[in-house]
């Protein structure tokens, strides 16, 4: 997705499925109240955006220290494309619905990481990842609600299943109950994945949007250097795929270091944002999907304990998002 002056027809129905329905309607119901959507699409924004820091803060605490928690969260909100959690955009009510089940899940209340799942689905098409990743927490913990069971092999199960479980099918629930709504609506249950051929995006093999940023990148470079391309978006692809080798770098590092159920969300999470490239710019908009991998940032404040390395990586990132603030206020394609 782009700055403020892009103009996509979202009204369009070969366009709207794309946009899942839980935004929408929480800015439709407080924008009658306000007397305008855009200002309640802010207003929301910048409240999930709160509460997510809050809830990032609290879960890596729980899992690492406090002293890491507070790296997390100042990395996040330094990232290059945090903006948009203050924009009319729904990475900040989905950060804010996926750490808010993490947090239920961990402290073991499962009608709440069931209902937060669910509404998380019904918010972002990668929603219905929580499914898996909820039910690894359940039977492999870490659960601050249950003691485990004696490990009796790498692959058996900590936890027994229990009926408490059955909350967690309310994830895929969220997504099942739009699809039927596309299905009486357009008549096709799938038209929120057949809506991304507006956008041109295609699977062209695992990682393959990796592959093609970073030939172009490449190409970057050598325009850089022979003076015979445009120095920003020479620069804009570079950076791009810099910071996509480093997302991918922390998804190994969580694999490692983190309990299991974040290492899969991370895995999950990123390979699909790396699969599907955008022919023009094969990265465009990865590093807005990257944003809300919540367990990349939770590793990152961990590992940055040397404090020139954490300096220097933060300020790298407010640089960036200076850059793409810039840009985005003045109407150019972000992301």
């Amino acid at each position: 997705m782009g700055g403020g002056r892009e103009r996509l027809p979202y009204r369009h129905e070969d366009v709207e499925p794309a946009f899942f329905p839980v935004y929408p309607l929480l800015m439709r119901g407080l924008g009658e109240a306000l007397d305008s959507v855009v200002v309640a699409g802010v207003l929301i924004s910048l409240a999930a955006w709160f509460v997510a820091l809050v809830l990032l803060d609290r879960l890596t605490a729980l899992e690492m220290d406090r002293a890491s928690a507070r790296r997390a969260v100042l990395l996040l909100a330094f990232f290059p494309t945090s903006l948009f959690f203050s924009a009319v955009y729904t990475e900040a009510l989905f950060l804010a619905l996926e750490l808010g089940a993490f947090v239920a899940a961990r402290r073991g209340r499962w009608a709440w990481a069931g209902v937060l799942g669910g509404l998380g689905a019904a918010t972002r098409n990668t929603g219905w990842l929580l499914a898996p990743v909820l039910l690894a927490l359940y039977l492999y913990g870490p659960r601050a609600d249950a003691e485990p069971g004696a490990p009796r092999s790498r692959w058996r199960p900590r936890y027994p299943l229990r009926p408490d479980a059955l909350w967690l099918a309310l994830v895929p629930l969220g997504l099942a109950g739009y699809l039927i709504f596309m299905q009486v609506h357009f008549g096709d249950a799938l038209a929120p994945w057949h809506a991304q051929e507006h956008f041109r995006r295609s699977f062209d093999g695992p990682l393959s949007a990796l592959w093609e940023g970073g030939v172009k990148a490449w190409h970057g470079v050598e325009g850089i250097v022979g003076g015979t391309a445009p120095f920003g978006s020479a620069a804009r692809k570079i950076g791009q795929f810099v910071v996509v080798c480093g997302a991918l770098g922390a998804t190994v590092g969580v694999l490692r270091r983190l309990p299991g159920a974040y290492g899969l969300y991370a895995l999950l999470s990123i390979v699909p944002v790396l699969s599907f490239p955008y022919p023009p710019g094969p990265l465009a908009s990865s590093l807005r999907y990257i944003v809300v991998i919540f367990p990349l940032f939770m590793w990152l404040g961990m590992r940055l304990r040397d404090v020139r390395a954490y300096a220097l990586v933060l300020a790298a990132f407010a640089a960036m998002l200076v850059y793409a603030t810039a840009m985005f206020a003045t109407w150019h394609f972000v992301a």
